[in-house]
């Protein structure tokens, strides 16, 4: 086994998190471009702002606003260190390989 396995599992399990953050906000971004176009940016926060308030009671659709721009900010952030994460951890293993020399061809 190669000591560079558990190297390679965390990178697979990093890759597939941040495709699914990744499609979660390629579909968020989606959802919001009839906005955009519409009312521009102004038109955006408008929806958010729609989206975050439905079937919320009245009295608490501040917070819920609010709380719909942390989840979005934290989802953002959230897939940039991920994205990050699986570029060092992508080069780390690169280097390891040219190091140890070129891994030898399975024969099928």
């Amino acid at each position: 086994m190669k000591p560079s396995w558990t190297l390679r599992q965390l990178l697979a399990i990093l890759r597939g998190v941040a495709l699914m953050v990744a499609l979660f906000w390629a579909l968020i971004l989606l959802q919001l471009v009839p906005s955009l176009v519409r009312g521009g940016l102004a038109g955006v926060r408008e929806h958010i702002a729609r989206v975050a308030v439905a079937g919320v009671p009245q009295e608490h659709w501040d917070i819920a606003i609010a709380r719909m721009y942390l989840a979005l900010g934290m989802t953002l952030s959230v897939g940039i260190v991920l994205f990050l994460a699986q570029r060092y951890l992508g080069r780390k293993l690169a280097s390891q390989g040219r190091t140890q020399g070129a891994p030898e061809k399975r024969r099928s």
